[in-house]
């Protein structure tokens, strides 16, 4: 396995994490929470087994600086708290963030944490990079600066986001913020699979979405996610088309995805999953039979006619909209 010490090595699907081959031809980098060995075990054991402590980072920003765009570079993440206060750009093309833990993104620490109110930062993260890989990140949006508005914006594309967390927001200031999108999609071809988009923060969604779309988005593909939210009334919102300058060109998928709101004890419903104000331009949003909306009152209020459903639940048996699905109790009030 090259420079480590590992006797049977460290693999990700057959692909060695460790060593001078990485990810294909390129080289692999490590980003610990803090290169001191006493506070750090994940940086003492490297030491102790004879990493290269030039190939060790302890902040995002140095760690994606020393990558190489399409040399298939890996950037390997240990858990511990990742915090960052600053705006960063990743531009870098065709390279890796893996998180080395466990692949559930409920129990993830490979947690990056945007933290900070003194100033505007909105973008926090913005991949303009183009066929990355992430996988295993938890991405969670701790701002509250009122002029926070997007925590991860994509303008690469073909980009693979695997079992990540983007959680957020997590304050009442982003919560009630009808320009909020966790995750503000601007490329094209980029999937989200096994993700999961939404906070555990009590009853804080009011306006704020968890996805959007801007500039000529297409062919978003989001496969098998959670988007779940607690919401404090009924503006809570999973998705955004309808910002200022918001559009998308062609379909947007959507395949196996569960939409759970949860409002105020479950007194009432959100009004609509999707905010479109008729500006979806000569896009689609495209939603199979398995995704179901739990807690909604309709998918979208005005833009219906940018909306297909494959769901078998249809106008007549639920009256509302295909996959709209009621509580075991029936109608709730």
């Amino acid at each position: 396995m090259g420079e480590t010490n590992y006797p049977n090595g460290l693999t990700s699907y057959g692909i060695p994490l460790f060593g001078d081959l990485g990810f294909g031809t390129g080289k692999v980098f490590r980003l610990v929470a803090a290169k001191n060995e006493s506070s750090d075990a994940y940086y003492k054991l490297m030491k102790a087994r004879g990493a290269n402590d030039n190939d060790i980072y302890a902040t995002l920003a140095t760690g994606k600086a020393a990558l190489t765009t399409d040399r298939n570079d890996a950037l390997l993440m240990y858990p511990g708290a990742h915090t960052v206060t600053v705006a960063i750009t990743w531009s870098v093309g065709n390279a890796s963030l893996m998180g080395a833990h466990s692949p559930s993104p409920w129990s993830n620490s490979t947690k990056i944490t945007f933290s900070g109110s003194g100033s505007a930062l909105s973008p926090m993260l913005t991949i303009s990079g183009s066929d990355n890989h992430f996988r295993n990140i938890h991405f969670k949006d701790a701002c509250s600066h009122a002029d926070h508005h997007i925590s991860v914006q994509v303008t690469g594309s073909g980009n693979l986001f695997e079992q990540c967390w983007f959680e957020g927001p997590t304050n009442a200031t982003q919560g009630t913020d009808t320009e909020y999108r966790g995750v503000l999609v601007d490329g094209g071809g980029n999937t989200f699979r096994d993700c999961i988009f939404g906070t555990t923060a009590h009853n804080t969604m009011n306006g704020a979405a968890q996805v959007g779309w801007t500039g000529s988005c297409y062919r978003s593909t989001f496969d098998n996610c959670i988007f779940f939210m607690s919401t404090a009334a009924v503006g809570g919102r999973f998705l955004n088309g309808g910002v200022s300058a918001s559009d998308i060109s062609g379909p947007q998928f959507f395949r196996n995805c569960l939409f759970s709101a949860w409002y105020s004890g479950g007194g009432d419903r959100i009004t609509e999953v999707l905010y479109n104000n008729n500006k979806s331009g000569t896009g689609q949003y495209i939603f199979d039979a398995n995704c179901i909306f739990i807690n909604a009152n309709t998918i979208s209020v005005d833009g219906k006619a940018f909306i297909w459903s494959g769901h078998p639940l249809t106008a007549a048996q639920d009256g509302v909209y295909a996959g709209i699905v009621e509580n075991t109790g029936g109608i709730q009030p």
